[in-house]
């Protein structure tokens, strides 16, 4: 299974980030593509609840959905698992619980980039990950 563009798996290999692909087929009949990022690292201060207690969090699985005409359309919004938090508990601006894909359930983070902020066929996964990785230092 291969929907990345040579470029995207070439930064993947040169950076040994490690990745897993996924397609489904939800019932209305559209396939969904995603890559997965297990163990994510990213810096800032978010927080993951342990029980009744919230924990410092720096890594998660991080999910992009790849949409069917990427890389000329931009990748728009992600995923993480675990729910991340602030130190308050509350969840950071513009994210949503318990969206389910490829069998798990998912924080949604909507997070979209300007016009200006994707040149198609030149932009792509190396580009998109600094944007998650800013997103997620609220």
């Amino acid at each position: 299974m291969t929907f990345l563009p040579e470029d995207d798996v070439e930064f993947l290999r040169r950076k040994a980030i490690a990745y897993e692909l996924k397609s489904e087929t939800p019932p209305d009949g559209t396939v969904r593509n995603g890559i997965i990022f297990p163990g994510f690292q990213f810096s800032g201060n978010l927080f993951t609840r342990e029980g009744d207690r919230l924990v410092s969090c720096t890594t998660c699985d991080l999910l992009i959905l790849i949409p069917p005409q990427y890389a000329t359309t931009k990748l728009d919004s992600f995923y993480t698992c675990p729910y991340l938090t602030r130190q308050d508990g509350s969840g950071p601006q513009n994210t949503a619980v318990d969206q389910e894909l490829f069998g798990a359930k998912w924080q949604f983070w909507s997070r979209h980039l300007a016009k200006d902020q994707w040149r198609p066929d030149i932009d792509g996964l190396e580009t998109y990950l600094q944007h998650v990785r800013d997103a997620l230092k609220v």
